[in-house]
């Protein structure tokens, strides 16, 4: 169930929920006359479309083909052109982040940083099966602390529990036998680092 929660193609869709609860962000729109709630599901429609709908059509193509044998693509070998394609559609993404939806750099940095990540994740793929589940979540935590660290805000306990279900992730993947525990931690940490200095610095 945690693996479920926490599929590598949700967290997108988690980091732009969380976007719209920071004041900060949702307060440029009384200046600008623009309608938060339509622009709001118009940023959440993008997102499931770029990262959720077009990553599972070939998915569920390769699938059906049997060139994958599940969705969660246990098996190293076939991940390469899935992994491939994610990272093209949330590339699509990110241009729509800052070409379509003129977000701040900020946010598009993590549209950026998720597209360089599953990137990562691909090439490495080749030679280790790195956890792709860990790079998700550790992309969204980086993301989160990326954020509260440019606001200047500090909300520790919502911090303490994105390292906690960090922590429950890897451990959900471990006791799966889906990786190891230096899998499981090579992922968190690479994603974590490349979404983070990408908001940061983008």
């Amino acid at each position: 169930m945690v693996s479920v929660i926490f599929m590598p193609l949700l967290i997108p869709l988690y980091s732009m929920i969380f976007l719209f609860q920071l004041d900060h962000f949702t307060d440029r729109f009384a200046h600008t006359g623009q309608s938060l709630v339509i622009f709001k599901w118009i940023t959440i429609s993008g997102t499931i479309l770029f990262t959720v709908v077009l990553p599972v059509i070939p998915l569920y193509i390769l699938k059906k083909k049997g060139q994958i044998s599940d969705f969660f693509i246990s098996k190293k070998e076939q991940r390469a052109v899935p992994y491939f394609l994610g990272f093209l559609a949330y590339g699509f993404w990110a241009i729509f982040l800052w070409y379509v939806l003129r977000m701040p750099t900020y946010v598009v940095g993590l549209g950026v940083g998720s597209a360089v990540s599953v990137f990562l994740v691909f090439v490495i793929n080749f030679k280790w099966k790195i956890s792709a589940h860990m790079a998700g979540i550790g992309g969204l935590t980086g993301g989160i602390f990326g954020l509260c660290f440019l606001i200047g805000i500090n909300p520790v306990w919502f911090l303490i529990l994105m390292i906690f279900f960090s922590v429950l992730v890897g451990l959900a993947r471990v006791e799966l036998k889906a990786h190891t525990p230096s899998q499981v931690l090579a992922g968190f940490m690479l994603g974590f680092l490349i979404v983070f200095l990408c908001c940061v610095r983008f």
